[in-house]
Protein backbone atom coordinates (compact mmCIF):
# COMPACT_ATOMS: atom_id res chain seq x y z
CA UNK A 1 0.00 0.00 0.00
CA UNK A 2 1.37 3.24 -1.32
CA UNK A 3 1.75 5.76 1.56
CA UNK A 4 0.12 8.43 -0.14
CA UNK A 5 -3.41 6.17 0.02
CA UNK A 6 -2.89 5.76 3.39
CA UNK A 7 -2.19 8.79 4.63
CA UNK A 8 -5.04 10.62 2.85
CA UNK A 9 -7.71 7.99 4.80
CA UNK A 10 -9.66 8.14 7.21
CA UNK A 11 -8.74 7.22 10.39
CA UNK A 12 -12.01 5.12 11.59
CA UNK A 13 -11.58 3.21 7.94
CA UNK A 14 -8.11 2.57 8.52
CA UNK A 15 -9.20 0.97 12.09
CA UNK A 16 -12.10 -1.06 10.49
CA UNK A 17 -10.15 -2.61 7.93
CA UNK A 18 -7.17 -3.42 10.16
CA UNK A 19 -7.79 -3.47 14.11
CA UNK A 20 -4.30 -3.32 14.78
CA UNK A 21 -4.03 -0.12 13.79
CA UNK A 22 -5.57 0.98 16.63
CA UNK A 23 -2.94 0.02 18.74
CA UNK A 24 -0.84 2.75 16.64
CA UNK A 25 -3.14 5.44 17.07
CA UNK A 26 -3.57 4.75 20.76
CA UNK A 27 0.40 4.89 21.40
CA UNK A 28 0.12 8.23 19.13
CA UNK A 29 -2.89 9.59 21.06
CA UNK A 30 -5.06 9.98 18.03
CA UNK A 31 -8.51 9.45 18.45
CA UNK A 32 -9.69 6.74 16.21
CA UNK A 33 -12.82 6.63 17.68
CA UNK A 34 -15.13 9.77 17.68
CA UNK A 35 -12.02 11.52 15.73
CA UNK A 36 -12.47 8.91 12.98
CA UNK A 37 -13.79 10.97 10.52
CA UNK A 38 -10.87 12.54 9.34
CA UNK A 39 -7.78 11.75 7.87
CA UNK A 40 -4.68 10.10 9.13
CA UNK A 41 -2.73 13.38 7.32
CA UNK A 42 -4.66 15.75 9.43
CA UNK A 43 -4.47 13.95 12.56
CA UNK A 44 -0.68 13.80 11.90
CA UNK A 45 -1.26 17.99 10.95
CA UNK A 46 -3.05 18.35 14.63
CA UNK A 47 -0.80 16.52 17.06
CA UNK A 48 2.41 17.32 15.70
CA UNK A 49 3.61 13.70 14.06
CA UNK A 50 5.52 13.09 11.55
CA UNK A 51 3.86 11.26 8.70
CA UNK A 52 6.85 8.95 8.57
CA UNK A 53 7.23 7.74 12.17
CA UNK A 54 3.70 6.63 12.00
CA UNK A 55 3.86 5.33 8.70
CA UNK A 56 6.49 3.07 9.63
CA UNK A 57 4.45 1.70 12.47
CA UNK A 58 1.29 0.98 10.20
CA UNK A 59 2.93 -0.62 7.24
CA UNK A 60 4.10 -4.24 9.08
CA UNK A 61 0.32 -4.26 9.39
CA UNK A 62 -0.56 -5.03 6.15
CA UNK A 63 2.52 -7.19 5.28
CA UNK A 64 2.00 -10.94 5.31
CA UNK A 65 2.12 -13.51 8.02
CA UNK A 66 5.85 -14.23 8.81
CA UNK A 67 5.61 -17.24 9.51
CA UNK A 68 3.93 -20.30 7.44
CA UNK A 69 0.74 -21.47 8.75
CA UNK A 70 2.44 -25.02 7.51
CA UNK A 71 5.57 -25.04 10.02
CA UNK A 72 6.85 -28.03 11.09
CA UNK A 73 7.10 -27.40 13.62
CA UNK A 74 8.19 -30.66 15.31
CA UNK A 75 10.43 -31.15 13.68
CA UNK A 76 12.14 -28.16 15.59
CA UNK A 77 14.86 -28.53 18.12
CA UNK A 78 13.56 -27.56 22.31
CA UNK A 79 15.89 -24.24 21.99
CA UNK A 80 14.50 -23.14 18.43
CA UNK A 81 10.74 -23.80 19.62
CA UNK A 82 11.58 -21.75 22.68
CA UNK A 83 12.96 -19.02 21.52
CA UNK A 84 9.99 -19.05 18.69
CA UNK A 85 7.22 -19.61 21.35
CA UNK A 86 8.97 -16.32 23.77
CA UNK A 87 9.52 -13.85 19.83
CA UNK A 88 6.40 -14.62 19.05
CA UNK A 89 3.54 -15.51 21.60
CA UNK A 90 5.21 -14.46 24.68
CA UNK A 91 5.96 -11.00 23.17
CA UNK A 92 2.39 -10.59 21.71
CA UNK A 93 0.81 -11.63 25.13
CA UNK A 94 2.93 -8.53 26.96
CA UNK A 95 2.39 -6.00 24.19
CA UNK A 96 -1.42 -6.38 23.54
CA UNK A 97 -2.89 -6.81 27.16
CA UNK A 98 -2.13 -3.26 28.59
CA UNK A 99 -4.29 -2.32 25.40
CA UNK A 100 -7.03 -4.74 25.34
CA UNK A 101 -7.09 -4.11 29.01
CA UNK A 102 -7.85 -0.03 28.48
CA UNK A 103 -10.61 -0.72 25.98
CA UNK A 104 -12.31 -3.14 27.98
CA UNK A 105 -12.15 -0.77 31.23
CA UNK A 106 -13.63 2.07 28.57
CA UNK A 107 -16.29 -0.06 27.17
CA UNK A 108 -17.30 -1.63 30.86
CA UNK A 109 -17.24 2.44 32.42
CA UNK A 110 -19.75 3.32 29.44
CA UNK A 111 -21.45 0.73 28.66
CA UNK A 112 -21.30 -1.51 31.76
CA UNK A 113 -24.84 -0.21 33.35
CA UNK A 114 -26.92 -1.28 29.91
CA UNK A 115 -24.79 -4.11 29.03
CA UNK A 116 -23.49 -5.54 32.67
CA UNK A 117 -21.63 -8.23 30.56
CA UNK A 118 -19.42 -6.00 29.86
CA UNK A 119 -18.05 -5.61 33.26
CA UNK A 120 -17.75 -9.04 33.72
CA UNK A 121 -15.68 -9.33 30.61
CA UNK A 122 -13.25 -6.52 31.69
CA UNK A 123 -13.03 -8.40 34.85
CA UNK A 124 -12.33 -11.71 33.95
CA UNK A 125 -9.65 -10.88 31.15
CA UNK A 126 -7.93 -8.77 34.29
CA UNK A 127 -8.00 -12.02 36.09
CA UNK A 128 -6.62 -13.50 32.72
CA UNK A 129 -3.72 -10.99 32.58
CA UNK A 130 -2.37 -11.50 35.87
CA UNK A 131 -2.39 -15.24 35.57
CA UNK A 132 -0.52 -15.41 32.43
CA UNK A 133 2.17 -12.75 33.12
CA UNK A 134 2.84 -14.91 36.17
CA UNK A 135 2.66 -18.15 33.73
CA UNK A 136 5.28 -16.20 31.58
CA UNK A 137 7.80 -15.87 34.18
CA UNK A 138 7.70 -18.82 35.42
CA UNK A 139 8.01 -20.78 31.84
CA UNK A 140 10.98 -18.01 30.91
CA UNK A 141 12.84 -18.10 34.40
CA UNK A 142 12.11 -22.08 35.25
CA UNK A 143 10.17 -24.16 33.12
CA UNK A 144 12.21 -22.90 29.43
CA UNK A 145 15.72 -23.76 30.97
CA UNK A 146 15.08 -26.54 32.60
CA UNK A 147 14.08 -28.34 29.61
CA UNK A 148 17.16 -26.82 27.88
CA UNK A 149 19.46 -28.25 30.49
CA UNK A 150 17.87 -31.91 30.21
CA UNK A 151 18.00 -31.42 26.50
CA UNK A 152 21.82 -30.88 26.63
CA UNK A 153 22.84 -33.42 29.28
CA UNK A 154 20.77 -35.81 26.76
CA UNK A 155 22.74 -34.64 24.04
CA UNK A 156 25.83 -35.06 25.61
CA UNK A 157 25.55 -38.41 27.09
CA UNK A 158 25.18 -36.85 30.38
CA UNK A 159 23.43 -38.76 33.41
CA UNK A 160 20.20 -36.56 34.67
CA UNK A 161 19.68 -36.49 38.08
CA UNK A 162 16.50 -38.27 39.36
CA UNK A 163 15.73 -35.02 40.83
CA UNK A 164 15.51 -32.73 37.85
CA UNK A 165 13.76 -35.46 35.99
CA UNK A 166 10.37 -35.16 39.23
CA UNK A 167 10.59 -31.03 38.86
CA UNK A 168 10.42 -31.32 35.75
CA UNK A 169 7.62 -34.04 35.48
CA UNK A 170 5.34 -31.79 38.30
CA UNK A 171 6.48 -28.20 36.36
CA UNK A 172 5.26 -29.67 33.27
CA UNK A 173 2.22 -30.89 34.83
CA UNK A 174 1.67 -26.86 36.43
CA UNK A 175 1.66 -25.56 33.40
CA UNK A 176 -0.58 -27.79 31.85
CA UNK A 177 -3.32 -26.97 34.71
CA UNK A 178 -2.04 -23.27 34.05
CA UNK A 179 -3.38 -23.83 30.21
CA UNK A 180 -6.52 -25.10 31.19
CA UNK A 181 -7.29 -22.65 33.28
CA UNK A 182 -6.49 -19.61 30.96
CA UNK A 183 -8.38 -21.26 28.40
CA UNK A 184 -11.15 -21.66 30.85
CA UNK A 185 -11.01 -17.40 31.50
CA UNK A 186 -10.78 -16.97 27.46
CA UNK A 187 -14.10 -19.47 27.05
CA UNK A 188 -16.18 -17.73 29.43
CA UNK A 189 -14.99 -14.10 27.58
CA UNK A 190 -16.56 -15.69 24.55
CA UNK A 191 -19.67 -16.70 25.81
CA UNK A 192 -19.99 -13.35 27.61
CA UNK A 193 -19.52 -11.26 24.16
CA UNK A 194 -21.52 -13.50 22.41
CA UNK A 195 -18.80 -14.97 20.39
CA UNK A 196 -16.96 -11.26 20.25
CA UNK A 197 -19.38 -10.10 18.56
CA UNK A 198 -20.64 -6.73 19.16
CA UNK A 199 -24.44 -5.07 19.79
CA UNK A 200 -25.06 -3.35 16.47
CA UNK A 201 -24.72 0.01 18.39
CA UNK A 202 -21.34 -0.10 19.59
CA UNK A 203 -19.05 2.64 19.20
CA UNK A 204 -15.43 1.97 17.80
CA UNK A 205 -13.74 1.33 20.69
CA UNK A 206 -16.37 -1.18 21.59
CA UNK A 207 -15.65 -3.51 18.37
CA UNK A 208 -12.18 -2.70 18.72
CA UNK A 209 -12.01 -4.39 22.04
CA UNK A 210 -13.74 -7.55 20.41
CA UNK A 211 -11.63 -7.39 17.74
CA UNK A 212 -9.10 -7.47 20.06
CA UNK A 213 -10.07 -10.43 22.60
CA UNK A 214 -10.76 -12.61 19.31
CA UNK A 215 -6.96 -12.11 18.16
CA UNK A 216 -6.35 -12.65 21.73
CA UNK A 217 -8.21 -16.50 21.91
CA UNK A 218 -6.37 -16.97 19.05
CA UNK A 219 -2.84 -16.77 19.78
CA UNK A 220 -3.84 -18.43 23.17
CA UNK A 221 -4.78 -21.13 21.06
CA UNK A 222 -1.74 -21.82 19.34
CA UNK A 223 0.66 -20.67 22.00
CA UNK A 224 -0.91 -23.64 24.08
CA UNK A 225 -0.85 -25.92 21.52
CA UNK A 226 2.96 -25.12 20.65
CA UNK A 227 3.60 -25.93 24.30
CA UNK A 228 1.08 -28.43 25.51
CA UNK A 229 1.58 -31.03 22.28
CA UNK A 230 4.64 -30.30 20.84
CA UNK A 231 7.49 -28.84 23.15
CA UNK A 232 6.36 -30.44 26.50
CA UNK A 233 5.84 -33.89 24.63
CA UNK A 234 9.39 -33.11 23.47
CA UNK A 235 10.28 -32.91 27.48
CA UNK A 236 8.37 -35.75 28.37
CA UNK A 237 10.73 -37.71 26.12
CA UNK A 238 13.34 -36.88 27.63
CA UNK A 239 12.84 -37.65 30.90
CA UNK A 240 11.28 -41.13 30.14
Amino acid sequence: MHSENLINRRIGDIVAENYNAAGVFKEFGIDFCCGGGISLEKACELKGIGQEEILSKLYPLYEEETHSKNENYSAWEPGHLIDHIEETHHNFVRSKTAEISAYAAKVARVYGERNPETVEIYQKFLALTQDMMNHLKSEEERVFPLILEIYDSRIKGNKVSDEELNVIREELDQMEDEHDHAGGLMKEIRTLSNDFTPPEDACKTYQILYKNLAAFEEDLHKHVHLENNILFKKAEQLVN
